[in-house]
């Protein structure tokens, strides 16, 4: 008998309606080490400053690692014009420990720092209506 013809059609439709009424829900979120459902939040960033009143988006953010310290690209938005944000990274980076490498001010921003053995680069770009989307990608150096 073929396999098709073994499966009743009524549970069978059941689990199609079940599956597509569940949509995005069934995809895990991915947080710190990849563990599904653990959500990110500004919270577990802490050797980092973040402005206040900025908004995570999770879409584009995605952690690699956090053994020692995170590793990945962290994207969120900013009600704070472009050079506000530059300017905010310029002063407080420093309190956190980090080291100054290379600076560009200009249409989008581009900060490169380093930390003990972890370089971040911060770019900034200006939105089209207000604030300004960051994105900070944080990889190990060799040593």
């Amino acid at each position: 008998m073929n396999f098709f013809f073994s499966i009743k059609p009524i549970p069978l439709l059941l689990l199609i309606i079940l599956v597509g009424c569940s949509g995005e829900r069934l995809i895990p979120t991915k947080g710190p080490d990849g563990e599904p459902g653990s959500e990110l939040n500004f919270a577990q960033f802490d050797d980092i400053p973040i402005p206040i009143g900025s908004s995570l988006n999770h879409k584009d953010s995605i952690i690699i690692s956090k053994k020692k310290s995170w590793l990945g690209r962290l994207v969120f938005d900013s009600n704070k014009k472009q050079l506000w944000i530059f300017d905010f990274f310029r002063n407080e980076l420093p309190k956190f420990g980090w080291k100054k490498l290379s600076e560009v001010r200009a249409d989008y921003s581009i900060l490169n720092y380093t930390n003990e053995e972890r370089l971040a680069s911060i770019q900034i770009f200006p939105n089209a209506i207000i604030g300004s989307t960051v994105s900070i990608t944080v990889t190990e150096t060799e040593n």
